[in-house]
């Protein structure tokens, strides 16, 4: 797994995916249940780093609100010149043309390439509490 997860830090956005509430720490960093889960590292249709960052941060606070997730789930599809990458039908990331060629890939490849890591990942760690929030009463 560390080899997969080192492959996916290289890449444009390093996924590996917790549970609990999901924030960002840098401008481009997604962190969930005390792990680094993305790194944006390009802005997008006229959206900053920073904001790029807390849009998928707020989808993988929901998505992963869902106890039933299964590999099945996660879907990669084309979208213009990039791909997208969907959990039960709800956009997590766009892999755009921009961090596509920064990794010497097509969006499809590259969407297909997270996508297998988060279908190993995103089911089994949305059961694991996040250490970076206290618990509400």
């Amino acid at each position: 797994m560390f080899r997969a997860v080192k492959y996916l830090a290289v890449c444009g956005l390093g996924l590996v995916m917790a549970s609990g509430v999901a924030r960002a720490d840098g401008d481009g960093d997604v962190n969930v249940g005390g792990e680094h889960i993305l790194t944006v590292r390009f802005p997008a249709n006229g959206i900053s780093i920073k904001d790029r960052a807390e849009a998928i941060t707020d989808r993988l606070t929901r998505i992963l609100a869902d106890p039933n997730l299964k590999p099945s789930d996660i879907v990669v599809s084309p979208s213009g010149k990039d791909a997208v990458i969907k959990v039960k039908d709800k956009l997590l990331v766009t892999v755009d043309a921009q961090t596509a060629r920064y990794n010497q890939a097509k969006p499809m490849a590259l969407g297909e390439t997270w996508a297998q890591h988060l279908r190993l990942v995103l089911p089994r760690v949305n059961f694991r509490p996040n250490p970076n929030t206290e618990r509400r009463k």
